[in-house]
């Protein structure tokens, strides 16, 4: 009946929020509700939002906070309407020490009136990593029924979910980094459909925000004639003018008759041997004898570059 998304990384704010408009436009069930957000800062000051109703657009009446969306460390819970206040509770936190979410009851009191996901910060305040305190507390106090996400200050990641929650058909969890932006993102839920798919949805929602903030969009123009060599890997030449010169690809053949080429989803912008960015669109290209022919079926096409900003 809830779902935590966590993120590490600069934008991270903005990540967590686009992975739960993601889930809002998709699933079916327990969310859409409130939603409780904690960031840490660059500068390690906490920052939360919370609203009881609406879900992602009850946060915020107008654009979010620039320091909420580009916090480097940031946690979200949510679900249905109405729960107990303060909504503060549901995320524990610490500037300097780090975030705890979770999903089902992660906020619920051990018998010494301490909460889960307090016990889960202090032992990382005491020096735990992060996946050693979600494991030892999992240990400690295993009939409870919830699961967490924590994140150190130092942006790793330790989650789990106590055996009840392993127990449920309806629970998912989904963690992934991007090697090119260095973020990461973890999703725990329960209790939203369709739940196979909900997880990988929230995260590679939030990579995607994360990826976009960290760069700046530019055009290049591709043109008919340009010659497809073959080289180490997926590359668009251009010059000091930024006119595209050449592409280069493991598998391009010169003595092909004619072929039907894409490059890749991992396509190389270079610039005298220095890698500028990345192409955002693959074009579908007819190539003759390692000569483009067309591109999208056009003489010529302007292809979006990512650079990082």
């Amino acid at each position: 009946m809830t779902i935590g998304i966590a993120a590490t990384g600069p934008w991270a704010g903005a990540g967590i929020l686009a992975g739960l408009r993601a889930v809002e436009a998709v699933g079916r069930g327990a969310i859409g509700g409130f939603v409780s957000v904690a960031v840490l800062t660059s500068d390690q000051r906490l920052l939360r939002v919370e609203t009881q109703s609406g879900g992602k657009r009850g946060l915020f009446a107008d654009d979010p906070p620039k320091d909420i969306l580009q916090a480097p460390l940031a946690a979200l819970i949510s679900s249905g309407p109405d729960r107990p206040e303060p909504l503060s509770q549901f995320i524990a936190a610490n500037p300097g020490v780090g975030l705890v979410t979770g999903h089902r009851f992660p906020q619920a009191l051990m018998r010494d009136g301490q909460p889960l996901n307090g016990a889960i910060l202090k032992a990382m305040e005491q020096g735990r990593t992060a996946q050693q305190a979600v494991d030892e507390l999992i240990a400690a106090e295993p009939g409870f029924d919830a699961g967490f996400i924590a994140l150190s200050a130092g942006g790793s990641f330790g989650i789990g979910n106590m055996p009840s929650v392993l127990r449920r058909a309806d629970q998912g969890v989904a963690m992934r980094r991007c090697e090119t932006t260095s973020a990461s993102v973890a999703a725990l839920h329960n209790a939203i459909q369709p739940h196979k798919a909900i997880g990988l949805l929230a995260v590679e929602a939030a990579l995607d925000a994360i990826q976009l903030r960290q760069t700046v969009q530019r055009d290049i123009t591709l043109r008919a004639g340009l010659r497809l060599k073959r080289g180490e890997a997926p590359e668009v030449h251009i010059d000091a003018g930024g006119q595209a010169t050449g592409m280069t690809h493991p598998q391009a053949n010169d003595l092909q008759e004619e072929m039907s080429f894409g490059m890749g989803d991992r396509v190389r912008l270079m610039q005298d041997g220095t890698q500028l960015g990345w192409l955002g669109h693959e074009p579908f290209m007819v190539v003759k004898r390692g000569v483009v022919v067309s591109l999208d079926g056009k003489d010529s096409l302007q292809v979006p570059v990512l650079v990082p900003a």
